[in-house]
């Protein structure tokens, strides 16, 4: 039997699988392949380009679906996700009543390629907890190393229902690395340093987690403080003097040094001071106001918030945050804990935002564009996980962090500082501050005195006759 062309089915010698014609490419078309939509191809007589020909005999080993992006796998060629498949059946096999069972569908249902790179780091790790060689717990994940990559973990576990939530947890592991902070100070003065933290730095830390309040950058600025007051300390120690030894020269040129992180020990010294570890005769400067800020230009405000409104190439999340900052004054640190729950329909439709006790009405596009919030940016384990933040961040169940979210607005030219307070002292001229706080959320004193600033004037607004 005379074997024929695979391509165009005219007969062929018995040694070749394609004709002549076909391999000189004579007779075919080119147009936009139907498989795979390559344009401007040359096509076979199934309108297919020679990706798709070479790739249709190609099929996985596990999964037996067709296709190219097939990877080697234990010696046989498997699609991306079998091999994600294989990679997890290390580490959390397929058991239901495995320790983390919960998280095994949330990992197959993640991004194949970098999921797999993540389990090849995290595998020791979680192979352990599977096994329960470590203990699945927030106290023995506090003593792990690569904190990174286990805070990653345990946001996972948490949003899973695997581990309980902690909210505690930053100010515990915060206490707990004083240790490592201090260790290359004298034993004297690391006494004095933990003193302070355990009754001045911390405390204020557990209120607002008893409160419930977001804790944000607060254990951030807390171990900013602690690295800046053992840096004083460490300075002291090199020129052989103790706290008790310390000299008004120390002080000065401490504070006088560049950037404004020095000013962190501050809060340490004036303690110190307080409890006679330093000499009270010593003069400490001021608390570091930071330099003064300029309102944007009313122009440019309103420049940049109609390219906002209507420049569709920005990302949707910058382009909402950009207009709480620019319109409502609204502050970075609140924009980011905003939740889908403050997202409000009233009775007749209008999409409405509750940054106050009263619900603001939304005006198009902004309405539009936050109802496209949170934003996906990759299909990576913590994006399969339901997230109640507008703002979602890169770990699960967690909003995005206010400096991150700055960085982002700078980059498109909005300076949030200067931009809140041109746009709070022009609402403060057009409505009284009693008022505007209750839409806004902001306080009545802070409204207040940019009105007083604006040259506004609502003394007399609550006597004034309604016409």
């Amino acid at each position: 039997m005379t074997p024929l062309c695979r391509i165009c089915a005219r007969e062929t010698r018995p040694d070749r699988k394609t004709c002549w014609r076909c391999l000189k490419g004579i007779g075919r078309v080119r147009d936009t392949c139907t498989d795979c939509a390559r344009p401007n191809q040359p096509l076979d007589h199934r309108l297919r380009c020679q990706w798709c020909r070479r790739n249709d005999h190609k099929h996985c080993h596990d999964c037996r679906r067709p296709g190219a992006g097939l990877v080697g796998y234990d010696g046989v060629q498997v699609c991306q996700h079998c091999a994600l498949r294989r990679e997890l059946d290390k580490v959390i096999p397929a058991h239901p009543d495995g320790t983390l069972a919960a998280l095994r569908p949330v990992v197959l249902a993640a991004e194949p390629l970098t999921t797999r790179r993540w389990l090849r780091r995290a595998h020791t790790l979680l192979d352990d907890l599977n096994q329960e060689r470590t203990r699945l717990d927030h106290a023995s994940l506090d003593q792990l190393p690569q904190r990174r990559a286990v805070e990653h973990l345990r946001a996972l576990l948490i949003a899973t229902n695997i581990l309980p939530p902690d909210p505690a947890g930053p100010v515990r592991r915060l206490e707990a690395s004083l240790g490592q902070a201090l260790a290359h100070l004298d034993p004297a003065h690391r006494r004095t340093i933990r003193r302070w933290a355990r009754w001045k730095l911390l405390p204020p830390l557990r209120q607002r987690v008893d409160q419930n309040r977001d804790l944000g950058t607060s254990v951030a600025n807390a171990r900013r403080r602690i690295e800046q007051t053992a840096a004083f300390v460490a300075t002291l120690e090199h020129r052989g003097r103790t706290l008790t030894e310390t000299t008004q020269h120390d002080i000065d040129q401490w504070f006088s040094g560049p950037g404004a992180s020095r000013w962190n020990a501050r809060p340490f010294l004036a303690w110190c001071q307080q409890h006679h570890h330093l000499p009270t005769r010593l003069e400490l400067p001021p608390q570091y106001r930071g330099k003064a800020t300029a309102p944007t230009d009313a122009e440019q405000r309103w420049t940049i918030a109609d390219q906002l409104a209507n420049d569709d190439h920005l990302d949707p999340a910058d382009r909402v945050a950009g207009l709480l900052v620019v319109l409502y004054a609204q502050p970075l640190s609140r924009i980011v804990t905003l939740t889908r729950n403050d997202v409000l329909t009233d009775n007749d439709g209008r999409l409405q935002l509750r940054l106050g006790p009263d619900p603001l009405d939304l005006p198009e596009p902004l309405a539009t564009l936050i109802q496209t919030l949170p934003v996906t940016r990759r299909r990576s384990t913590a994006q399969q996980l339901p997230n109640p933040w507008l703002f979602a961040g890169g770990h699960a169940g967690a909003h995005t962090n206010a400096t991150n979210l700055g960085a982002r607005l700078r980059r498109i030219g909005i300076e949030p500082r200067r931009m809140r307070l041109a746009a709070a002292e022009q609402l403060s001229r057009e409505i009284p501050p009693a008022m505007l706080a209750g839409v806004l959320g902001l306080r009545t004193a802070n409204l207040s005195r940019h009105t007083t600033e604006s040259g506004g004037n609502w003394a007399n607004y609550a006597a004034t006759p309604r016409t």
